[in-house]
């Protein structure tokens, strides 16, 4: 019989727990944001998805480890869309989050549409810190930079309504 000191057994479960794609964790996180809108703010929920997906496919690559970069052509030859972010680890979703504010592209049709996704990206930020492959970002850089995402956005639409 052999004797594990408790950081082993502590590798060895963080091993076995499967990784989390940005995929998995989009499909969860919008899922509960959904279950509490309706009518026209369902329909803004839903856009702002689709662009955070075409965010994340234009620029998650750039922050993709090795492992995901070999990956990555193998996806897209099963299936193209969505691929990005069925290779993306979890972690990166909260680093697109603040290119998804600061970049034009991805603002929406107008200024209620902008603020809906302020929000959209605040929640998302704060549901996936909860999740236990995020909880150590719960403190870190990317969600400092994503608050300061949030800081320029709300500038930006103080400044429109002056």
């Amino acid at each position: 019989m052999e004797i594990r000191d408790d950081e082993d057994e502590d590798e060895e479960r963080e091993e076995d727990r499967p990784v989390r794609r940005v995929d998995e964790v989009l499909r969860i996180l919008v899922d509960r944001l959904r279950a509490d809108v309706a009518g026209r703010r369902l329909e803004q929920v839903d856009r702002a998805e689709i662009d955070l997906r075409r965010c994340i496919e234009q620029n998650a690559a750039g922050l993709f480890t090795d492992p995901e970069l070999a990956l990555l052509p193998l996806e897209q030859q099963l299936d193209p869309v969505g691929a990005v972010a069925r290779v993306a680890s979890a972690d990166v979703l909260l680093l697109v989050l603040p290119i998804f504010l600061d970049d034009a592209r991805w603002h929406g049709v107008d200024d209620e549409d902008r603020r809906l996704r302020v929000r959209f990206v605040v929640a998302l930020s704060r549901a996936a810190v909860r999740l236990p492959e995020l909880q150590p970002y719960s403190s870190g850089c990317a969600i400092w930079d994503i608050e300061a995402a949030v800081q320029r956005a709300h500038a930006d639409l103080r400044r429109r309504r002056e």
